[in-house]
């Protein structure tokens, strides 16, 4: 399912440009290597980084440093971090000294730190029109959730739908991409919402939108089917921030 991921990227990349397009590579982890098994952690509601490297005893900049975040050092909810617990120690670039992973940074640097993060974050969601919630894009069970699925990554959720369901926007947005040429995801639509936020649908019987469209959340879109790789009626959704897919059960309604 990394297809989505290269057209994404080249959204990303035209949009800069004033136009859209299609394909450039999957932003991929560091090929370093490691001597031992990274654990793999969900960002989740009021995480900050420096709140995970004391939960994991791991200095905050090793995560950012192992996971390519700069400063500010901004995550997001869903976003998929890896782990080295094995690193006794840390290079703190701006102190100029060695410092122990335990010791946290001097408090005064922690609250400015956490304003200035959430500074940006409040203007963010702003300047995105989005209020950090989804609406379900239909009324269905989870059938397969995100996540590691096998030898694969599923990049999405899959909900169980009769065939010829509506299929609803999951937030206002302008239509990115209404086509069937990515393999496997048949009659697939996505939705790009402000700057950096994309949904995508796949598998649709009926696609009712065509690129361009503005879309006002909880407008019909398309029907449910199983077109592409699908062995029965469902609807494959998926929430990505750039390219990178999310889980979108941290963005919809529980």
């Amino acid at each position: 399912m990394g297809l989505i991921s290269r057209l994404l990227c080249l959204v990303i990349l035209m949009a800069t440009a004033g136009c859209y397009s299609t394909s450039l590579p999957r932003h991929s982890i560091s090929a370093t290597a490691h001597s031992h098994k990274p654990v793999i952690r969900y960002v989740r509601a009021n995480d900050t980084l420096y709140s995970i490297g004391k939960k994991f005893g791991i200095n905050y900049r090793l995560i950012a440093r192992r996971n390519h975040i700069s400063y500010p050092y901004r995550i997001y909810i869903g976003q998929r971090l890896y782990i080295d617990r094995q690193a006794p120690l840390s290079h703190d670039p701006t102190a100029g000294k060695i410092r122990s992973i335990s010791k946290a940074p001097p408090k005064k640097h922690r609250t400015v730190h956490k304003k200035r993060i959430a500074s940006k974050s409040a203007h963010k969601t702003k300047a995105k029109g989005y209020t950090g919630r989804l609406l379900w894009p239909v009324k269905g069970t989870v059938t397969s959730k995100f996540g590691r699925r096998g030898s694969r990554m599923h990049d999405g959720i899959d909900i169980n739908a009769r065939e010829g369901t509506p299929v609803h926007a999951a937030a206002s947005g302008e239509v990115v991409y209404a086509d069937s040429r990515l393999s496997g995801y048949g009659k697939l639509i996505i939705i790009r919402h402000g700057k950096n936020l994309f949904t995508a649908y796949g598998h649709n019987q009926r696609m009712l939108v065509r690129k361009g469209t503005k879309v006002r959340a909880g407008d019909v879109i398309g029907r449910v089917g199983h077109t592409g790789r699908a062995s029965g009626p469902h609807l494959h959704f998926e929430v990505r921030q750039g390219s990178t897919p999310v889980n979108p059960l941290a963005y919809l309604p529980h």
